[in-house]
């Protein structure tokens, strides 16, 4: 970073002032980017995403975890790929610079500059997803530890997890006042996932069941 500071010293776009400001702000600036969280936290991953509404079961939380893994995985790879071009990119502009001068070596030396710092947060950014890659392996871990569930196939136990989830939502579906397709789309979901998990003898709690079913009666 302190190469970066530089950069702006040459680049004038700051007055000695401004510089003398930014020169004592950089010790700071420089743990926020070590320190820096890009991707979701724990917390965020438990309480944003796995929570226990849109996944009430342990098998529905793995699943759902797996698929942000993977969805982080596949940005990683797409992040290499870019990395890989940014630095033939760069290679190309430096082989320029050699025999360059004048006003076109200064517009590639800026080029290179920019790469440089580009690269810079690239790097970071592979760190972060790698600390998100790790993140949920933990939770996945934790997840199959906890209770008995396919870990391969999502459908062996996702009825139970949506009728729950509906379940759950159907008290605030029935009082729902100007979303009435939102409400609808609910009350079709719990009598559904009800009505089938009755049929493969699926156990849910019984008070749930009873609450849900006078509910739906009305409905």
């Amino acid at each position: 970073m302190l190469n970066s500071l530089q950069k702006i010293k040459d680049s004038s776009v700051l007055d000695n002032d401004d510089l003398a400001a930014l020169q004592d702000l950089m010790p700071g600036i420089e743990q926020s980017i070590q320190s820096h969280t890009i991707y979701r936290t724990t917390t965020e991953a438990l309480f944003s995403v796995l929570n226990d509404l849109k996944f009430p079961t342990a098998a529905s939380k793995y699943h759902q975890a797996k698929r942000e893994q993977l969805v982080m995985f596949e940005n990683l790879v797409g992040l290499s790929f870019d990395y890989r071009a940014a630095v033939i990119e760069l290679e190309e502009i430096e082989s320029k610079i050699s025999s360059s001068e004048g006003f076109k070596l200064k517009k590639l030396e800026v080029k290179r500059d920019r790469l440089q710092f580009k690269l810079m947060w690239m790097r970071k950014d592979g760190q972060e997803r790698i600390r998100e890659l790790k993140m949920w392996a933990q939770i996945m871990q934790e997840l199959a530890e906890s209770d008995v569930f396919d870990l391969d196939n999502k459908d062996t136990d996702e009825l139970k997890a949506f009728t729950l989830r509906y379940l759950w939502e159907l008290p605030a579906a029935c009082r729902a006042g100007n979303d009435v397709g939102g409400a609808v789309n609910i009350i079709a979901q719990a009598r559904t996932g009800l009505a089938e998990c009755e049929r493969r003898n699926i156990k849910l709690p019984a008070n749930l069941v009873e609450r849900s079913k006078r509910l739906l009666k009305g409905a």
